[in-house]
């Protein structure tokens, strides 16, 4: 690996705006800067570092460019989120979103991380630890439909895929037993959130019929990947069912502006921002001072 050319591009990825022309850069150089070992412990450009495994492209796309691809949702974060706000990050993976909200919450907030995986959970509470990250809390379960046990499908688990689910895909021939809870039955048993992450890989509905008492009784804000499936039959199920739980719908534009979002079927984000109406929620996403 040619390592000054390999932090000459890294600098390059991470600290300049302008992003047309930077996939070419990394394309052309990949091969000669990426590192021999595949783990790797890496800056990221909000403060914290993770241990990645560069064979899965998410990870390795962090090791470049030091964020996630969802930079647009980030941005609305990092206005939106303050210190002393409880967040839970329910899908919480080796924790990026986890630690990114962790520094904007502070000493005096609290990030509740969910990982079933026992493999990936084990990468999270590494990074957490790495990071000193001592206001993270991780509960060991799924979040669905029904209170039990599933198995969820991956690859590898030491790829640590964020594509892991209980709805195995064709390629995900492994799997684990794992604990699932409603919404509904462990809410009471955690400090009440701020804001809400939901990253489920096929199991959205799930986490919402199985919440159903917590979201019509509680306000937070609440990022989630709707747009799991193609099926238009299933999108608009699940945009009903957040609909009659009291949330609007908003997309995350620009420069962490949002956008109200009419038909989940016609937009072609995956990810939304929800708050209800009069929510304190609603008027820190669409109050810019």
């Amino acid at each position: 690996m040619n390592r000054a050319l390999n932090s000459l591009v890294r600098a390059y990825l991470r600290r300049f705006p302008v992003t047309e022309g930077k996939a070419w850069l990394l394309r052309a150089t990949r091969s000669r800067i990426l590192p021999g070992e595949d783990i790797q412990e890496a800056p990221t450009k909000f403060g914290f570092t993770l241990r990645l495994n560069l064979r899965n492209p998410e990870q390795e796309r962090i090791y470049f460019y030091g964020e996630h691809d969802e930079r647009y949702e980030i941005a609305c974060l990092r206005r939106l989120i303050a210190p002393g706000m409880v967040c839970w990050d329910i899908g919480a993976n080796i924790g990026f979103y986890a630690c990114l909200l962790a520094s904007l919450a502070g000493r005096g907030g609290k990030v509740v991380a969910f990982e079933p995986l026992s493999a990936t959970r084990d990468i999270l509470l590494h990074n957490l630890a790495l990071n000193g990250m001592t206001n993270v809390q991780v509960v060991p379960c799924a979040l669905g439909a029904a209170d039990g046990e599933a198995r969820i499908h991956f690859q590898e688990a030491a790829l640590a895929e964020g594509t892991a689910s209980i709805y195995p895909g064709a390629q995900q021939t492994r799997s684990e037993a794992i604990a699932i809870a409603r919404l509904d039955t462990i809410a009471g048993t955690l400090p009440a959130p701020d804001f809400v992450k939901i990253d489920v890989e096929g199991a959205q509905e799930d986490v919402w019929r199985g919440g159903e008492a917590f979201f019509a009784a509680h306000a937070p804000l609440v990022m989630a990947e709707l747009r799991e499936s193609a099926d238009p039959a299933k999108l608009a199920a699940l945009q009903e069912r957040i609909r009659s739980l009291g949330f609007r719908m908003f997309e995350c534009l620009k420069g962490g502006r949002v956008r109200e979002c009419s038909d989940l079927r016609a937009s072609r984000k995956r990810n939304f921002l929800l708050a209800k109406p009069a929510s304190d929620a609603l008027r820190r996403l669409v109050y810019r001072p």
